[in-house]
């Protein structure tokens, strides 16, 4: 796994292992999205929720985030991101949290301006856990989006899309089995 842009590109990163149930996001969802978002991660203040391996995190920072939280409830993980900030000397820009998101995220602080979630697909007994709405519902729950802000969620194909009060789903990307939605609030 690697920094795919801005001023740490090509460096790599270290990833927790398989054992920890952690999914990297692929590296061509990684490069959309960031295609994607391009004009908006600059400056920006940026949420990475079930932070993970806190590549997407580490990349909104490498390419010019004013400043990334990660927010993961698994210790090892949040360890790994530690490790990947101080190898990538962007720890000044950081903040880590470990705290269960589905608990409430009125601790995290904020507002952002980007929030990405990427939350897992599956419990440990491969059921499907189709976290996105009760995400969402949990962010809008907090003052955490910036007006104008958007948030972004990577989530299985199969997932049921999302319909809330307040909430426009306004773009959806598919990468075989992986579909990116952005969202904004009304």
């Amino acid at each position: 796994m690697r920094i795919i842009g801005g001023t740490a590109k090509r460096r790599a990163l270290k990833s927790p292992s398989h054992s920890h149930g952690v999914r990297p996001i692929l590296a061509r969802v990684k490069k959309s999205l960031f295609d994607i978002l391009r004009p908006r991660v600059e400056g920006s203040t940026f949420l990475d929720l079930y932070a993970g391996s806190g590549a997407v995190g580490l990349e909104a920072l490498s390419r010019g985030a004013h400043s990334v939280t990660f927010v993961d409830m698994n210790p090892n993980c949040l360890s790994i991101i530690r490790q990947n900030l101080s190898k990538l000397q962007l720890f000044d820009r950081a903040r880590l949290v470990r705290a269960d998101v589905m608990k409430g995220l009125a601790f995290v602080g904020g507002p952002f301006d980007l929030i990405f979630m990427g939350p897992p697909y599956h419990d440990q007994a491969w059921h499907a856990l189709y976290l996105t709405q009760p995400t969402l519902r949990e962010i809008g729950r907090s003052p955490l989006l910036n007006p104008g802000g958007l948030v972004i969620g990577q989530h299985h194909a199969k997932e049921p899309p999302v319909e809330l009060p307040g909430w426009e789903m306004f773009r959806e990307e598919s990468y075989g089995d992986t579909k990116l939605s952005f969202f904004r609030q009304l």
